[in-house]
């Protein structure tokens, strides 16, 4: 069973060096059960948004503050983003999103800041600012519905995930579509019985009930820090190079940061609210630089995140890393 922890940062927030000392109040309403937002998430959606804009003004301003270079070309690797803004909203806003592992907290955070950061400007390192208001909006949309909140894989928000939801998001994202495909199947295959309501399976299209993740192996560290030890100093883009169908399935059977991303990728995907366009993915505005958005912006945030929780750098909350994990994805 996971639990969320928003922190909300208001106007107390201030700027002190490169650090973002905020004023913090633990939010009740956003600690929930499970790993779908919940009707009190959704009520307290436009809080959230506005807390977040307001944090992300000041990260903006602290980062802007630093001098970092707002025009250095994205390259691979969080860690290679030191110097750059980039980095700048990524490291800050991995510091200032709290004491368990946070995506909607940390991502909106470094999408504001990013946002007002950018004003006046077209692309910062490499990214168009006109995606990540993009990326924002479809995300303000969903926050601020009521009743069943959609995210990202969970097009209709009803708690359930098909195949075909999950091909779209990692097209989206900017995996080409046969590897989409192959990786969407994966993780159906692996979690659509073990999460279902019967032992019996009766639904061939594979739905993932994603309340039910931590019934299975792979899920019972979900919204934990366990996994980071397969994906340490991982490069996201080697993730979603293209390569021939061989090549990546055999790296994707054998190597646990693959599996590892991917199973960073479907949990953030599931978490995250966002109203995917009902439109075939190539009509999706701006897809291919949203997609990129993620890839470098909002997967960077989370992995910080990861990272520094698992370094100590986050004290209370925090859970130790697994002492071994298993070196086969498909071990049972």
């Amino acid at each position: 069973m996971t639990t969320f922890t928003t922190s909300t940062v208001g106007n107390a927030g201030k700027t002190v060096g490169n650090t973002f000392q905020s004023g913090v109040s633990s939010t009740s309403a956003f600690a929930q059960s499970g790993v779908n937002f919940t009707a009190d998430l959704a009520k307290n959606g436009a809080q959230l948004a506005s807390d977040a804009t307001n944090a992300g003004i000041s990260i903006g301003q602290s980062v802007a503050k630093a001098g970092l270079d707002t025009s250095a070309n994205v390259v691979s690797g969080t860690a290679d983003l030191t110097g750059t803004a980039i980095g700048g909203i990524i490291n800050t806003a991995a510091e200032t999103s709290g004491k368990v592992f946070e995506p909607v907290a940390s991502g909106l955070k470094s999408i504001e800041a990013f946002d007002k950061l950018g004003e006046g400007l077209e692309t910062i390192n490499g990214l168009a600012v006109a995606a990540v208001k993009q990326v924002g909006s479809l995300t303000m949309r969903s926050l601020n519905m009521s009743g069943k909140m959609p995210t990202f894989f969970d097009a209709d928000g009803d708690g359930f995930v098909n195949v075909n939801d999950t091909i779209k998001g990692l097209i989206v994202m900017g995996l080409d579509e046969k590897n989409s495909k192959y990786a969407a199947y994966a993780l159906h295959a692996i979690f659509s019985y073990p999460t279902g309501d019967s032992w019996v399976p009766t639904d061939t299209t594979l739905p993932i009930n994603v309340n039910n993740m931590n019934r299975t192996r792979w899920g019972k560290n979900w919204g934990q820090y366990d996994r980071i030890d397969w994906v340490q100093d991982v490069d996201i883009n080697q993730f979603f190079a293209e390569s021939d169908d061989a090549t990546w399935q055999e790296k994707f059977k054998k190597g646990r940061q693959y599996f590892g991303v991917l199973l960073l990728i479907f949990e953030w995907g599931t978490t995250w609210p966002f109203m995917m366009p009902d439109v075939p993915v190539e009509q999706i505005p701006f897809k291919d630089e949203m997609g990129k958005v993620v890839r470098k912006l909002i997967l960077p945030t989370i992995l910080s995140n990861f990272q520094r929780a698992r370094e100590g750098s986050i004290h209370a909350g925090s859970k130790p890393p697994a002492e071994a994990a298993p070196t086969e994805p498909g071990q049972a």
